[in-house]
């Protein structure tokens, strides 16, 4: 099914959404339904909110800093204060 918008302040909304299922609400607040993106130009993975060059800047930053996962757990452990 699909559903055509002719509001232009709803349809402005939804063309500028990114990521993955926007919550679509009344104006009581009641959960209407879940809103996904179409991919646009340049963007493969909507859900990252990112375009491809962005993602690929990212992944190729020299200065990132990648960690295990044993590294976050122990990290996490000493913020609790256990061994």
């Amino acid at each position: 099914m699909s559903l055509t918008i002719t509001d232009p302040a709803m349809l402005a909304t939804l063309s500028t959404a990114v990521g993955l299922d926007l919550e679509v609400r009344g104006p009581d607040g009641q959960l209407l339904g879940c809103f996904t993106p179409a991919p646009r130009p340049g963007m493969h993975f909507p859900e990252f909110g990112m375009t491809d060059a962005e993602m690929e800047q990212h992944d190729n930053d020299p200065n990132a800093v990648y960690v295990t996962p044993e590294v976050v757990m122990a990290r996490l452990r000493s913020l609790r204060g256990t061994p």
